[in-house]
């Protein structure tokens, strides 16, 4: 049996029609379409590509040797209203077969998104944890919305709905912390995801968030319109690289810019000017 270049089965050099769909052990199968909807195709888990599923298929020959390769599906990685992780398995008629991954993901120490799952040894009876890691980077773009962008230039981003844990942000901590709400294995729960990194602040004002992206070092970038705080203190409201507010406000001190004390005082200054000129300007 093979693959055509739209996922659909070949047996014989003809085209058997049926349909893709992921099991609760997470095993990944083709079943016929018609009375009988025999299993054609089962495969594990094997990797995760930016517009791929890649399965490792054990197949029965006519000598009865067990012949074993990889298998790769096209399609589009998604997430789903309840933040679980989908692919999308393209299809010739222009149909698709979904995929639902519906265990638990997380973010690992090298800011990865890593989808768990639970599978049972069919001859030992025993489970074991097992992992799919998601290669990409992360990005803040709109209010209420976490941006995973697999590989580079890919049409397969997960959107993921949830906010910032506080509306304050403190520079000098070097951490964001997001929440999200998702449904794992049907039960509703909350979960954090903290990223760990180096704010920068730049001279013509623009701001970055340095952190490790597996083996590389990559950042999400931002707006912000500043205002005055305390004496000590510079107070920022995030916006989107393209300008949308994030609805939460980043608090910076002379401490984060690395010894440039002089640079600071001269912003603070310059925000108590602009402060003082609106505050004549409202008289009038």
């Amino acid at each position: 049996m093979k693959l055509t270049k739209l996922n659909e089965l070949l047996e014989n050099g003809k085209v058997v029609k049926g349909r893709w769909e992921i099991t609760p052990d997470h095993q990944v199968q083709y079943r016929r379409e018609g009375k009988d909807e025999e299993i054609l195709v089962k495969g594990s888990l094997v990797a995760a590509e930016p517009d791929a599923l890649v399965l490792s298929v054990s197949e029965r020959q006519s000598d009865q040797k067990i012949i074993t390769s990889l298998v790769r599906l096209s399609g589009l990685w998604r997430v789903n209203l309840k933040n679980q992780i989908a692919f999308e398995v393209a299809k010739k008629s222009g149909s698709k077969d979904l995929l639902t991954f519906k265990s638990g993901w997380r973010v690992n120490e090298n800011h990865e998104l890593v989808y768990t799952y639970e599978q049972t040894n069919l001859k030992t009876k025993t489970k074991s944890l097992q992992e799919l890691q998601f290669g990409g980077t992360w990005e803040i773009s709109e209010k209420n919305r976490l941006v995973y962008a697999l590989g580079g230039d890919t049409d397969s981003t997960l959107r993921f709905r949830g906010s910032f844990q506080t509306k304050s942000i403190y520079a000098k901590k070097g951490e964001i912390r997001y929440q999200i709400g998702t449904e794992v294995l049907g039960k509703r729960r909350l979960q954090s995801i903290a990223f760990f990194g180096k704010w920068k602040v730049s001279r013509d004002l623009s701001l970055e968030f340095e952190m490790k992206s597996g083996s590389r070092k990559k950042s999400i970038l931002f707006g912000g319109q500043y205002r005055l705080g305390s004496s000590r203190e510079i107070a920022v409201n995030l916006k989107s690289e393209q300008g949308s507010p994030l609805g939460v406000e980043l608090i910076l001190t002379r401490d984060i810019l690395s010894g440039d004390g002089q640079w600071f005082i001269r912003l603070q200054k310059s925000l108590e000017e602009s402060r003082l000129e609106a505050g004549v300007k409202g008289r009038w």
